[in-house]
């Protein structure tokens, strides 16, 4: 699964980021989550992963926060895009 996420931070700068599979899979160990769990994806789910991506690429984003709801709290005008970029005929 991959998702483009477009990042705009309170400053107004854009970064975007595209999850990986450590993304998901350490999302899925940090908020007890699967993929495949039937449960949807939420606006939490987004901020984490963008918060996870960030910290790996731009952890100067991510300042001083060590989880996304600190993140999010410390910038509460983030806005988060998502755009699935998986390949829906993956055997064409």
């Amino acid at each position: 699964m991959k998702i483009k996420l477009k990042v705009t931070l309170p400053d107004s700068s854009i970064r975007e980021v595209t999850t990986n599979l450590f993304c998901i899979a350490e999302w899925e160990r940090q908020e007890n989550r699967k993929v495949s769990d039937g449960r949807g994806i939420g606006v939490t789910d987004l901020v984490a992963w963008a918060f996870i991506l960030l910290k790996m690429s731009e952890p100067a984003v991510i300042g001083t926060a060590k989880t996304w709801g600190e993140w999010l709290e410390a910038n509460p005008t983030l806005e988060i895009e998502a755009m699935d970029t998986t390949n829906p005929n993956p055997t064409d």
